[in-house]
């Protein structure tokens, strides 16, 4: 029978996996190769199929209208950049307005430190309930209709 601490602390993923952040910059790098060459493998596997789709609705259109028709493929490439271009604009907008928005929120700080009395209010129990919690290992609550703790069962403690 294994002790349950131990199963917890095998489960434990490291800091770096919650703050990319930590990771120097040659490991973020090794990792965007690898994502970017997974995307060219997940490109190439898929291309025959993205060739069937074509023939299936009219590949021979493309031939026709783009590479034939010199007059079309220039209105196609103008909408096609105006269409980029509208875009970028959009974007460009959107994010000069979250930043005029935001530039003074700091929302990345951490959370204040959880405290007795905060847990006491949370829960609705007395602080002696809630201590009693903490140095419990396995615990069963029950609960009213409305979702309130009515009991508090502790099987093991520390």
């Amino acid at each position: 029978m294994h002790d349950n601490a131990d199963n917890h602390s095998a489960l434990t993923l490291p800091d770096i996996i919650y703050r990319p952040d930590l990771q120097s910059r040659r490991q973020r790098s090794v990792f965007a190769l690898l994502s970017g060459l997974g995307w060219m493998l997940w490109l190439y596997l898929f291309l025959p199929l993205s060739t069937l789709l074509g023939w299936a609705f009219g590949s021979e259109r493309f031939q026709a209208y783009v590479i034939d028709s010199h007059a079309h493929s220039w209105a196609s490439l103008t909408v096609y950049a105006v269409t980029v271009v509208l875009s970028g604009m959009a974007l460009l907008i959107w994010a000069f307005y979250n930043y005029r928005r935001f530039r003074h929120a700091d929302r990345r700080r951490s959370p204040s430190p959880l405290t007795t009395v905060r847990l006491r209010d949370s829960f609705g129990v007395s602080e002696a309930q809630v201590e009693y919690l903490q140095r419990s290992r396995v615990t069963t609550l029950r609960h009213d209709a409305r979702g309130h703790i009515i009991g508090i069962e502790a099987t093991s403690a520390l």
